[in-house]
């Protein structure tokens, strides 16, 4: 029964049943497509489908070529020589047959990427599926072509000489397949709250990061800020950036008017408000997204992690104990550091500084990166804000050479060009640049110094050595960017004296050497593999005084049978020349992999345990069990830990869970100590989406970059989508957020989870949205219940399989089956059935129907049995 239900789902059964055996071969003639004379029609022999008495036949002469298809708009895929082009609407236009053709415009020829640059065309279209389209005959334009449309798969095919298909790049989509959206508002945000007692000392604090957006056309509104308090600084609120952007596709570029970051491959990235444009590699096919920085770590206990750059807090997030890493950043910019703090569940606080740079300069040969900015220096100095321009390019001049160039300058007398080149060599790619800078400081007098810069990245094949990012630079001691000049008349505008106009100058950390080297080898010899190790390390100094900072860090790690471990060893110095230590030893088993134990789908399923110490007498021992639920909504952890130090030894036990809920993930944490001390945490992430069919939550934070997907499948009412954790509200509605743009992105239903009755058409689809754009995605749904019922004709006869299922309105509900059983959709509780095999009135028959309350089901289908059909 479970099986007839499955193969009834669809009711036009003629075309799911008989429509498997044919293609549709279909041509153009003037401008509409025909089924091509030289086509032979299939005959088929209705007694191997129905019994041999005549009252028991149905007319399947529609069928000789293939399903029919009524004239309308339909969702297919369309195919070029057997490779996907395009996944879309497209008009089906009555011909004069029981076959429907498809509309070919000009416009589809485009996007399909054939050649249309010999072709003379009526006129350009800008809707595929627009009436007044005008279809164009393929076999008259192209000779040898061919369309076919296979509409139990929604497939057209569409076959021709590889000649007149044009040769582009791998993952290159027609610009005109860019979609801009639809109208909307969003909001999302990030909340943490955290509570510490230690020694009857209570720290309490939260924090709110906020997302504010609104979309009209191609515009894009954004805002984002953050909003803190604290027991004891009270609360606050901080407006990191508000903006307008829109994309340019013909210059392949954005365009933002308002706070905006510049590119930090050439100059330090500046905060500016003003306007820039900027070309965007993501609309490139195979464009990759910018460098960002992992943030890694171990927190040794419950700890708050926080994430600022220029000063403002771009991420914060609470962590079990253990080693953690942060890679879903969403920074302002390359080129500034990003500073990380670590609070930790008894109060204890340690920072630490990741430099934030681009690696390489290198551009294929052709093509070409810039930016352009004019504005007004929007950084967190007091006092005047001077006006800046700020422009770049880097041009790819051919398979070897990249070269590039910038100007910055300002009203106040602030000047500095940039010339540099990227050589690709058999021993790596090799970046050089030099800076020359000119500023007139007040009091001190003209500053004219240069810059010269250093990059390398290389991959040693021979051995896997990846020398992801080592770069040199040194300044002259006369040399300022654009921000040091700009902090330096401010420091000086604040003294009133000329001694304190000295000081300032003389006290001015101008950085004169800086090193960063970046390190990772794996180990093997033939098919034995020896794990991987790492290593990092910066260096910087300075001409105004001995000062240096540094850090240095190594790693290993590696696993064998039932257990993986890792070792990490970390100094560093503070400018003060202050050394600090740690080392760090972890082991990790999951459950499953042990002698007689199978992964488990819920419990604890993973052990992790650590040591770590700073050489001081400090150290600390960590053990934790983790686990999630079977559909990895629900993850939890527990922990314990032991620190020994020469102040105090403290022990603290500790628990972590989170769940991914429909309107964002949820986490809470708690922990004690044997020194009465408590900590507590509360996280939540989530967003809203108001639009034309009212408000749909997000699964998570949209963010102000995002581009997200708006699924409408009516009446779909708790399907899941297949990529992230959103699923379809009351109103049929549900949020797909982080789609790539300029992409092809695959969006898809589960429906093993429905709370409805309701028949859905397809279950994926793509979408291809311009930057933070909010597509509309909609899958076609049939609401109204599902019936299966089990006819037996008065008259003993036979309903032959195919026949058709009218309502009483005489519209086609359904359609019959296997053995008399006819699936029909969108009937009433009771009324009239009328089922027709022919044009006779001898061939059809009618049945009373009433569905009780308790009537059979199977699954969410109401099956009726026993149901008599009156033959007329």
């Amino acid at each position: 029964m479970c099986a007839i239900v499955r193969g009834l789902t669809r009711y036009y059964s003629p075309l799911f049943l008989i429509g498997t055996l044919l293609s549709v071969p279909i041509y153009a003639e003037e401008n509409h497509e025909q089924i091509s004379s030289s086509e032979d029609g299939v005959e088929f022999n209705d007694q191997f489908l129905f019994n041999t008495d005549s009252s028991g036949k149905v007319d399947v002469s529609r069928f000789s070529h293939g399903n029919p298809v009524l004239p309308g708009v339909y969702s297919v895929v369309v195919y070029v020589n057997n490779a996907a082009k395009y996944n879309g609407k497209i008009t089906f236009k009555a011909n004069g047959t029981d076959i429907a053709s498809p509309c070919i415009t000009q416009l589809l020829l485009s996007q399909l990427g054939i050649d249309t640059s010999t072709i003379k065309f009526v006129a350009e279209e800008e809707d595929a599926s627009s009436e007044q389209a005008t279809c164009y005959d393929l076999s008259a334009i192209y000779s040898g072509s061919h369309v076919s449309f296979a509409s139990e798969e929604q497939r057209l095919d569409i076959s021709l000489p590889q000649i007149y298909v044009l040769k582009r790049p791998k993952g290159y989509i027609d610009p005109s397949l860019w979609d801009s959206g639809v109208n909307a508002a969003m909001l999302s945000y990030d909340l943490n709250a955290y509570t510490s007692n230690n020694d009857g000392d209570m720290a309490q604090s939260a924090y709110m990061g906020l997302n504010y957006g609104v979309n009209l056309g191609a515009w894009r509104f954004r805002s984002r800020g953050s909003a803190n308090w604290s027991k004891d600084n009270g609360s606050g609120y901080e407006s990191q950036d508000i903006y307008v952007q829109r994309d340019i596709p013909s210059l392949k570029s954005q365009f933002v008017i308002g706070d905006t970051f510049t590119s930090g491959d050439t100059f330090d990235s500046v905060s500016l408000r003003g306007i820039r444009l900027y070309s965007d590699t993501r609309m490139q096919p195979g464009g990759e997204e910018s460098y960002v920085p992992v943030v890694r770590g171990v927190a040794n206990s419950n700890a708050k992690v926080t994430v600022r750059q220029s000063g403002n807090t771009i991420y914060e997030t609470t962590v079990p104990p253990g080693p953690f890493a942060i890679d879903d950043l969403n920074p302002s910019g390359s080129g500034s550091d990003l500073d990380v703090t670590v609070e930790e569940a008894d109060g204890s606080k340690r920072s630490f500084s990741i430099p934030f740079s681009s690696v390489t300069q290198m551009l294929r040969p052709g093509t070409a990166r810039w930016d352009f900015g004019l504005g007004e220096l929007n950084d967190e100095t007091p006092g005047n804000k001077p006006k800046v321009v700020v422009a770049s390019g880097y041009y790819g001049i051919n398979n070897l050479l990249t070269g590039y160039t910038g100007i910055e300058f300002t009203d106040t007398d602030y000047f500095a060009a940039l010339l540099g080149v990227a050589v690709n060599t058999s021993f790596g790619a090799i970046a050089l640049d030099v800076t020359q800078s000119q500023a007139d400081i007040e009091t001190v007098g003209t500053l004219q110094g240069q810059s010269y810069r250093l990059t390398f990245s290389k991959l040693l094949e021979m051995t896997d050595t990846s020398f992801n990012v080592t770069a040199y630079r040194f300044s002259t001691t006369d040399y300022l960017s654009l921000s040091d000049a700009s902090s330096l008349n401010n420091d000086i505008d604040s003294t009133n004296n000329a001694d304190g106009n000295e000081n300032s100058w003389n006290n001015f950390d101008r950085q004169k050497n800086q090193v960063q080297v970046s390190i990772n080898q794996l180990l093997q010899a033939g098919d034995n593999n020896y794990g991987s190790v790492y290593l990092t390390g910066s260096w910087e100094d300075y001409w105004n005084n001995s000062k240096t900072t540094s850090q240095y860090s190594f790693g290993y790690s590696n696993s064998f049978s039932w257990v993986s471990y890792n070792l990490s060893l970390q100094r560093a110095y503070n400018v003060n020349g202050e050394e600090d230590d740690r080392a760090y030893i972890g082991l990790s088993i999951p459950f499953g992999n042990l002698p007689g134990h199978d992964i488990r789908k819920g419990g604890f399923n993973n052990m992790n345990a650590s040591i770590s110490s700073d050489f001081k007498g400090n150290s600390q021992a960590d053990v934790s069990a983790s686990g999630n639920s079977a559909d990895n909504r629900y993850n939890y952890s527990v922990n314990a830990s032991s620190t020994l130090s020469e102040s105090q030894d403290l022990t603290q036990i500790g628990g972590y869970g989170s769940y991914n809920s429909a309107y964002g993930p949820i986490s809470v944490s708690a922990s004690i100590n044997d020194h009465s001390g408590q900590q507590a945490s509360f996280g939540n992430s989530g967003g809203v989406v108001i639009h034309s069919g009212g408000i749909t939550f997000s699964p998570g934070n949209i963010g102000t970059t995002s581009t997200i997907a708006l699924v409408k499948a009516k009446g779909a009412k708790g399907a899941k989508m297949t990529n992230g954790d959103g699923e379809i509200d009351g109103q049929g509605y549900a949020v797909v957020p982080y789609l790539s743009p300029y992409r092809e992105n695959t969006i898809g239903l589960n429906i093993d989870t429905l709370e409805n009755d309701v028949a859905i058409m397809n279950t994926s689809t793509t979408a291809i949205p311009r930057d933070g754009a909010v597509v509309r995605v909609d899958f076609a749904t049939e609401e109204g219940r599902s019936v299966l019922l089990e006819l037996i004709r008065n008259d003993k006869g036979f309903i032959p399989l195919g026949a058709d299922v009218y309502d009483e309105n005489n519209n086609v509900v359904g359609s019959v089956g296997q053995a008399g059983r006819a699936f029909v959709r969108g009937i009433n509780d009771a009324g009239r059935l009328t089922i027709r095999w022919g044009n006779k009135s001898e061939e059809q028959c009618t049945v009373n129907y009433q569905i009780p309350a308790n009537a059979q089901t199977i699954g969410l289908t109401t099956v009726l049995t026993n149901q008599s059909c009156h033959v007329n």
